[in-house]
């Protein structure tokens, strides 16, 4: 009975896990809000809910790289956005927002190619969902 009980309360954890993981990030604690991030995902993976998986592997990504930890957020990036793609279009913003991520890694490791590449199409997915500060961003950074 415990054990039902534990794995019914698993999804609440979680959830519970990535509004402690924000109230860090707000308060400026990162290494705990990426802390967080990173216990979510774990039960969101045992849980086989890729979206919500995505959500905290770009958030944790997000966290590393204000920590200048781009090595570590990159690979968390790739994952989100290899879970989004299969998701298909009903995420694009998350998919642009992981995207805007991977380029801002991308050109902290000097790689501005690739880091244009997503500029580009993260431009073009914030443009489908009308995100107009996005498509700002993307074409100043575009432009440099």
């Amino acid at each position: 009975m415990r054990e039902a009980s534990e794995a019914a309360d698993r999804p609440g954890l979680a959830e519970a896990l990535c509004g402690l993981a924000q109230a860090e990030r707000d308060i400026g604690n990162l290494p705990a809000a990426s802390h967080q991030y990173s216990n979510a995902a774990v039960l969101y993976r045992e849980l086989g809910w890729p979206e919500r998986l995505a959500y905290a592997l770009r958030h944790e990504a997000d966290v590393l790289r204000q920590e200048n930890k781009a090595a570590e957020a990159e690979p968390l990036f790739r994952e989100a956005e290899k879970i989004y793609r299969q998701l298909g279009e009903s995420n694009a913003l998350d998919l642009a927002n992981t995207l805007r991520g991977l380029a801002l890694v991308n050109e902290s490791a000097g790689k501005v190619d690739a880091a244009k590449a997503f500029w580009q199409e993260a431009s073009e997915l914030y443009a489908k969902c009308n995100v107009k500060d996005g498509v700002e961003e993307c074409g100043k950074r575009l432009a440099l």
